[in-house]
């Protein structure tokens, strides 16, 4: 995958040189950044082998919360960002618990749960803002998304979003790959059952798994209302499915047990490369009048590039465990005989 992130990246820099100046590539580090953020939180709950169709609602209630509490225009009770941004990560990191405990303590399918966790989040973003959008107008939290650490050229050199995102990646690579915890995660993944056999607490990180989901959603959630200005009912919505393509493209298997969060990181920027690839790539021509043409792809393609994206994703992981479980049968075989 990271080669193939390389290769879309030349091509497209072959394609339009634009793809490489200094403000697509600043904002498309801002596009990676907020998607990987969530998608990191998402494949701690898929590596456990859940699923969580919650996390765009959670990330647009936390921005709604934001704006209601904190903006100073209409709608907004204008309290300061260090209440508004507490009260809607603990609201986000509530949601995960409930669903967690849903399902570990009822035994309920999680994709059942979080599908109603996700209409439910979204209606309750619905009711706070009525229907229409509350907007922060020229509130300070603006600058998390348009600042950052050293200025080039009127563009921050790395952004805010990018630093958050690589706190959030080194400290999730701690915890997943060099903590107990890491480890209970991938056994519950990998063979629940055997998992509980082993004494491993299973209820209780998978609980975790979710909490963190939805922290890191509401995370997300803030730097998306930076990012955005204004929030309404329709932020959030189908973040889900990229966070699950980007999860899946960067080697977590939907049956739990395998990733890393590397993986998950490449996985993000392929997913925002191909968004800004759909933008930007052209392809010049003479036409049948000897006119010098150029092709560029229909932004109407997005939901079909990306949905093909999963499916072959989805697909590639299936033979990639049949071809597995064939070099096991293979290698047994022998043993058995002897």
């Amino acid at each position: 995958m990271a080669a193939a992130l390389l290769l879309m990246c030349l091509g497209l820099w072959i394609s339009n040189p634009d793809f490489l100046g200094q403000s697509n590539v600043i904002n498309l580090l801002r596009q990676i950044s907020m998607l990987g953020i969530f998608a990191i939180g998402a494949g701690f709950v898929i590596i456990a082998g859940g699923i969580d169709l919650s996390i765009g609602s959670v990330i647009g209630l936390t921005g709604v919360l934001i704006a209601k509490v904190s903006s100073e225009a209409a709608g907004g009770l204008g309290l300061s960002l260090w209440v508004g941004i507490p009260a809607a990560i603990a609201a986000a990191i509530g949601v995960g618990w409930l669903q967690g405990l849903l399902i570990t303590r009822l035994k309920l399918q999680p994709f059942i749960v979080t599908l109603g966790g996700m209409l439910l989040v979204r209606g309750v973003s619905q009711t706070i803002v009525r229907g229409g959008t509350l907007s922060f107008g020229s509130h300070p939290l603006l600058k998390l998304a348009s600042g950052g650490v050293g200025q080039m050229h009127g563009d921050p050199v790395l952004p805010y979003p990018f630093l958050i995102f690589a706190g959030v990646a080194a400290l999730a690579t701690y915890l997943l790959h060099f903590s107990v915890f890491g480890r209970y995660v991938y056994a519950i993944g990998g063979n629940r059952e055997a998992a509980e056999y082993s004494g491993i607490p299973v209820k209780k990180v998978e609980t975790l798994t979710y909490v963190i989901c939805a922290g890191l959603g509401g995370v997300a959630g803030v730097c998306y209302a930076a990012y955005i200005g204004q929030m309404s009912q329709q932020v959030g919505i189908a973040y889900e499915l990229y966070a699950i393509a980007a999860v899946v493209l960067g080697g977590c298997s939907l049956r739990g047990g395998e990733g890393t969060i590397f993986g998950i990181v490449i996985g993000s920027a392929i997913m925002r490369v191909i968004d800004n690839g759909i933008n930007l790539f052209q392809l010049p021509y003479v036409d049948a009048a000897g006119v010098h043409r150029i092709w560029r792809l229909d932004s109407n393609w997005t939901f079909i590039i990306v949905g093909t994206v999963i499916l072959a994703a989805v697909i590639l992981d299936q033979l990639a465990h049949l071809v597995q479980a064939r070099h096991r049968i293979r290698q047994a075989r022998p043993r058995a005989r002897a």
